[in-house]
This record gives C-alpha cells, structure tokens and sequence, in this order.
C-alpha cells in the first residue's frame, strides 16, 4: 500500500501570473505590489484591488506557510511573516524530501493564490486565462517529479467551452485531477445543464474533479455578518460547507445520473458531515424524491461516484467510517497551509487506530489511489 496526501498546496511565487498568463490579459492579471500611498503590500486583480487589500496582506501571507506553528502554540497573529519570502517554496526536490520524511509516496497539490482570486473574477475569459497560466506553471515546475507530485488543474466554470479546453489540454500535460471552487457561479448549481460538456469532458478524459473552498463572500454564514467582517476564525469555520452544498446539487440535479463514470471528492472539508448528509438524502428520498433528479438513493452515488477528503484531527471520524464504510475516505496534509497537519500519516493511523487494519490502508493510501487514478 502506498500513501497518498490527497490534499496539499503549491506556494506560488507572487508574480506567476504576470509572468505566465497570455499577454492579452498580462495587465489584468492577479498581483501583489506596494500601495504607493501606505507601502503596504496589498494584492490586485483585474485592475483594481481585491477585497483581501482591506486586510493585512502580510498576516494572510504568513498563514498559507504557517504549517506547524499553531501546533507550536503560536496564535494567528503571532505567525512568523518573513516564512513567505525565504521558505524555497518552489523547490520541489525539497518537497519530495519532506514526502520522504512524513512516510508520505504521492502527494497532490492545489494552488493557493488560485483560491484567492476565486471570488474576485467575473469576466470569464480572465478567470480562464488565470487558470491557464497556474497550470502550465505547475506542471512546469513538477517536471521530472510527476511520478510523485501531482498538480491538480484549477478550472474555472465561468465559461464551459473554455473550460473543456482547457480540460483536454491538461490532460495532455498528464493531469490526473481539476480543481474547482466551490462558490457558485451567476447562481448556478453545479448540477445546472450549462455545465453538462465540463463533466462529460472529466469523464472522457478520466480525470478526477475535486471541489476546494475558495474565496466567496455569499458562503454559507455570510448572511449572518453582512454588518462587519466576523474574522478568519468564523470564515474559515464556514466556508468549508461550500464544497459540501456543491456536491449535494450535483447530486441532486442528477450529474451522476448523466455521468455514471465521474468521479468526484470534496476536498479540505472535512469528513464527519457525511453521515448526517447521507441520512438527511435518505429521509427526504423516501418521499420528495420526484423533485429532484435523482434515480436511485444516495448511498448508490457515494459508492460509485463520490470520495471525501477526512481530516486526520477529526474524532468523530471512526464512527462515520464505520456508519457508511471505508471505500471512500482519504487522507491530506493541508501543507503548507496553517490550517494543515503535521504528521498526517502518524496521526491518522492513531486516530484510526481501533479500525480493521485493512479499512486505515484504505483511507492512508488505497482510496485516494483509486479517486486519483495514481
């Protein structure tokens, strides 16, 4: 069995997308340059700059490459700021050696600034060129590591035509996964048909789609504080849920029906939920199920066409395992990522520890394998 980190992240360095993107879009590319005004850092996109320039763009820089300080007992506003500028971040021989060290053989990376200009970019020909250049520069810098680090492609679902282009062109560069915000976009759910040629395009190609929180200010709980700013700790409590709605509305509005062969994992969401979501389609099935598109119940899908990136911190994990199997759960680290885990492996296997041996092979390894066709 080898072990898989479902979920890490590349740190990009700050001017990927000027230097990468097509030069129609170089202008309106995301970047992070000096307020002439304050000299303080502050992060544009499209000309004009993003909600994250009202904050403090060094803090937030610090907790993309925080791993192991909260565990140190550092609070968020205590987090080494210079970490950003001097960690080799793109160094991917120094990323192997710490795959290495953890006991982990393959991992899979998401973007980090991807995440940040999600919620910020309307026009669809931008956010598709945006995408573009993150992906050509993340296969690029993993050349000669695509054996063991797997660059997830960042597709955005403003425009579907582009988007299946570019689907096929990843896949050409070896892609095994898409990554896609979890915020809808113009209100559609994700099982809307406009979207029909994108997951036709996954599954022809054999590519995996992962739905990722990203930046959205309508995420579930924003209705809550529409008088202030609540603070990472609410956001970051809440945004996790995007992923989740994202899929119940595939599931829902029968994608899965449409495309019994796509394969699709919520990722940095967590796992618990899904035993209380599971139910919650059971019970409504029974007797609503004529308004929706679905054709069979719930555990039909998840066996089929659903997996779920768990957390190893998750106490409650053991019990949503043993409620509704083992087939479908995998491992991340988050690295580098404030929010990640140091010791994934080890720290899963204790967390697992009173599961069948073969049931945390599965979760440590075999399952992510299999999502991701590695």
């Amino acid at each position: 069995m080898k072990v898989v980190d479902g979920d890490s992240h590349f740190i990009e360095p700050l001017d990927v997308y000027p230097r990468y993107i097509d030069p129609a879009f170089r202008e309106r590319a995301m970047r992070v340059e000096r307020d002439p005004a304050s000299g303080k850092q502050r992060m544009l996109v499209d000309g004009r700059p993003m909600r994250l320039g009202s904050r403090d763009i060094d803090e937030m820089l610090s907790i993309i490459v925080g791993y192991g300080q909260k565990e140190e007992g550092s609070a968020l506003d205590e987090f080494d700021r210079s970490l950003m500028s001097g960690g080799d971040w793109q160094d991917m021989d120094k990323r192997v050696r710490f795959l290495d060290a953890e006991g982990i053989d393959y991992q899979v990376l998401f973007p980090t600034l991807g995440l940040l200009w999600e919620g910020e970019v309307q026009d669809p020909g931008l956010a598709a060129a945006l995408c573009r250049a993150y992906n050509t520069w993340a296969f690029e810098v993993c050349a000669g590591r695509l054996d063991r680090l797997f660059p997830s492609a960042h597709i955005s679902l403003r425009d579907p035509e582009l988007a299946v282009d570019e689907i096929q062109r990843v896949a050409k560069l070896g892609a095994h996964s898409i990554m896609l915000g979890s915020a809808p976009v113009a209100g559609k759910s994700f099982g809307h048909a406009d979207y029909d040629p994108i997951w036709a395009a996954a599954q022809d190609a054999s590519i995996a789609v992962t739905i990722h929180p990203a930046g959205n200010k309508e995420y579930l709980g924003s209705a809550w504080y529409k008088h202030r700013n609540p603070g990472f700790m609410f956001i970051s409590m809440n945004v996790i849920q995007d992923p989740r709605m994202s899929l119940s509305t595939m599931v829902y509005d029968g994608v899965f029906e449409r495309f019994p062969e796509l394969r699709v994992a919520t990722v940095e969401s967590m796992g618990s939920w899904v035993g209380e979501w599971i139910e919650r389609f059971d019970y409504r099935y029974q007797y609503m199920r004529h308004t929706s598109q679905m054709k069979r119940p719930i555990r039909e899908y998840f066996a089929r066409n659903i997996w779920i990136n768990a957390d190893p911190s998750e106490k409650l994990l053991p019990y949503i395992v043993q409620f509704v199997g083992d087939e479908k759960f995998f491992v991340g680290s988050d690295y580098p990522h404030a929010e990640g885990f140091t010791q994934p492996v080890q720290t899963m296997r204790g967390l697992l520890s009173d599961l069948p041996a073969a049931s945390l092979d599965k979760i440590l390894g075999t399952n992510a394998a299999a999502f991701y066709r590695i």
